[in-house]
C-alpha cells in the first residue's frame, strides 16, 4: 500500500506564526493589500480592452494568419487578466474577512487563482513568440511566408499551445483536495484544500515543475528576445532604405510617375508589413519588459530552496511571485493601446463599432473604468464595515449565550448540591431508625 501524506490548508499561511525573511508578516500583508487594489484597476482596463479587441478582430476577419494570432492572444490575455483579478479580490482584507466565512482563500486561491493565472500567463508567452517567429520569417522569406505560415497550420499550432499549457496546470486539481469541514466560530461549513502526496505524485510534481519552471518561462522570452531584435535591425535598415529612395526620388523628373505609378501596390504592400512589423516589436518589448521579472525569480527560487513559498524568506518571495504576476496582467492589458496606435484596420474598424471620433469612446471608457474601480473600492469598505458589525455581534451573542450557559450550569449545580442533602438526610433517619 502506497504512502499517502496530507498536509491540511486549513489555516491561511500567509497569517503563520513563522518568520517570512526579510519581509515581516505585518509588511506582507500590507503590500499586498495595495498590490491588490492595484491589480484590480488594471484588471478593468485589461478586461475592456480585451474585450474589444476579440469584437474588433471577429469583424475584421480571419482571413490572415496573424488576424487568428491575435485573435487568440487576446483570449489567453483576458483569461489571464480574468484570473489575476479573482487572486487580487482574495486578497483585499475586507474580502478576506467576509470570504474565511465560506472557505480558507489562501488555500483555495492558490488552486483557483495562481494555478490558472500562471497557465494564460504561459500560453500568452508562447503565442507572443509564435508571432514574433511568423514576422521573423516573413522578414527573411518574404514568398514564402504564406506558404508555411498558413490558417490551417496556425490553428493547429495555438490548438497545441492551449492543450499543453491546460493539460500541466490541470496537474494542481490532482495535487489539491477540495474538503468540506465545520466551522465553529461561525457555526457552518466552510470549503478547504488538502495537498496530497505520493511517491508517484512526487516525481510527477517534480517533472511538472520543471518544465513550468525552465521551459515554459525562459524559451518564449528568449525566442522574444532574438526574434524581437532581428525586427528592430530589419525596420531600422527598412526605413534607413526608404529615407534614401525618397533622397533619389525628390529630384526625378516628372516623367517617372507612370513607373511609380505602378509600384505603388508593392510600396503599400511593404508598408502594411512594416506596420505589422512595428506593432509585433511594440508587443514584444512590453511583453520582455513585463516577463522578465519572473524569469528571475524562478530561477533565483529554482537555485535557493530556502526563497520558495515555504522557504524561510517565503513571504518575500509570495509578495515578489505576486507582484510579477501582476506585470503579467499589465501584458495582457497593454495591447489595446498598441493595437489603437499601430494598426490603422483596428482603429477603423473601432471607429465604425462606436463613432466617428474614437478619442470620446477612450474617454467614455476611462470614465467609466475608474467609475467602476471607484464603486468596487467603495463596496469593499462597506462590506468589510458590515464583517467588523457582524462580528462584533457575533461575539457579543457569544458572550451572552456564554453567560447564560455559566448561569444555568450554576442552577444545575445548586440543585445537585440539594438532592444530595437530602439523600444524605434521609439516610441519617434511616439509621436512627434501625438504632
Amino acid at each position: 500500500m502506497e504512502n499517502v501524506t496530507i498536509t491540511d490548508f486549513s489555516g491561511p499561511p500567509c497569517c503563520s506564526p513563522q518568520p517570512g525573511g526579510f519581509l515581516s508578516m505585518r509588511q506582507f500583508l500590507a503590500l499586498l493589500a495595495q498590490t491588490s487594489y492595484l491589480s484590480l484597476s488594471i484588471g478593468l482596463v485589461g478586461i475592456s480592452g480585451n474585450i474589444l479587441i476579440l469584437v474588433a478582430y471577429h469583424r475584421i476577419g480571419f482571413s490572415s494568419s496573424i488576424n487568428i494570432s491575435y485573435f487568440a492572444l487576446a483570449v489567453s490575455d483576458l483569461l489571464c487578466v480574468l484570473c489575476n483579478c479573482w487572486m487580487a479580490l482574495c486578497f483585499v482584507p475586507a474580502f478576506t474577512r467576509f470570504a474565511y466565512r465560506y472557505f480558507q482563500v489562501d488555500s483555495v486561491v492558490s488552486v483557483t487563482g495562481s494555478w490558472t493565472s500562471e497557465c494564460f500567463t504561459r500560453i500568452t508567452a508562447y503565442i507572443t513568440a509564435f508571432i514574433s517567429l511568423e514576422r521573423c520569417v516573413s522578414v527573411v522569406m518574404p514568398l514564402r511566408v504564406s506558404t508555411i505560415f498558413t490558417r490551417g497550420r496556425t490553428c493547429v499550432v495555438l490548438a497545441v499551445i492551449y492543450i499543453m499549457n491546460v493539460t500541466l496546470a490541470s496537474y494542481g486539481f490532482v495535487l489539491y483536495r477540495f474538503k468540506k469541514t465545520w466551522n465553529f466560530r461561525f457555526n457552518r461549513t466552510l470549503v478547504k484544500v488538502e495537498q496530497v502526496f505520493t511517491p508517484d505524485l512526487e516525481r510527477l510534481y517534480e517533472v511538472v515543475l520543471f518544465f513550468q519552471s525552465f521551459p515554459a518561462v525562459l524559451i518564449p522570452l528568449l525566442t522574444v528576445i532574438v526574434c524581437t531584435a532581428f525586427l528592430s535591425l530589419a525596420l531600422t535598415r527598412s526605413v534607413t532604405w526608404r529615407r534614401s529612395l525618397q533622397g533619389q526620388n525628390g529630384g526625378a523628373d516628372s516623367s517617372r510617375s507612370k513607373s511609380e505609378d505602378g509600384s505603388k501596390v508593392t510600396k503599400a504592400k511593404n508598408l502594411k508589413e512594416l506596420q505589422l512589423a512595428k506593432t509585433v516589436v511594440i508587443i514584444a518589448v512590453v511583453f520582455i519588459v513585463c516577463s522578465t521579472p519572473n524569469a528571475v525569480n524562478v530561477l533565483v527560487a529554482s537555485a535557493y530552496p530556502e526563497y520558495r513559498s515555504r522557504g524561510t524568506y517565503k513571504n518575500t518571495y509570495r509578495f515578489t511571485h505576486f507582484a510579477t504576476l501582476a506585470l503579467s496582467m499589465v501584458n495582457s492589458s497593454a495591447n489595446v493601446f498598441i493595437y489603437l496606435s499601430t494598426g490603422t484596420i483596428f482603429r477603423r474598424t473601432l471607429k465604425s463599432l462606436f463613432w466617428s471620433n474614437y478619442y470620446w469612446s477612450c474617454r467614455v471608457v476611462f470614465i467609466v473604468v475608474a467609475a467602476a474601480v471607484a464603486v468596487i473600492v467603495t463596496i469593499a469598505d462597506v462590506i468589510g464595515d458590515v464583517v467588523n458589525v457582524t462580528e462584533v455581534r457575533t461575539a457579543i451573542v457569544v458572550d451572552d449565550v456564554e453567560v447564560l450557559s455559566g448561569e444555568l450550569k450554576n442552577e444545575e449545580e445548586e440543585e445537585e448540591e440539594e438532592e444530595e442533602e437530602e439523600e444524605e438526610q434521609e439516610q441519617e433517619q434511616e439509621q436512627e431508625q434501625e438504632h
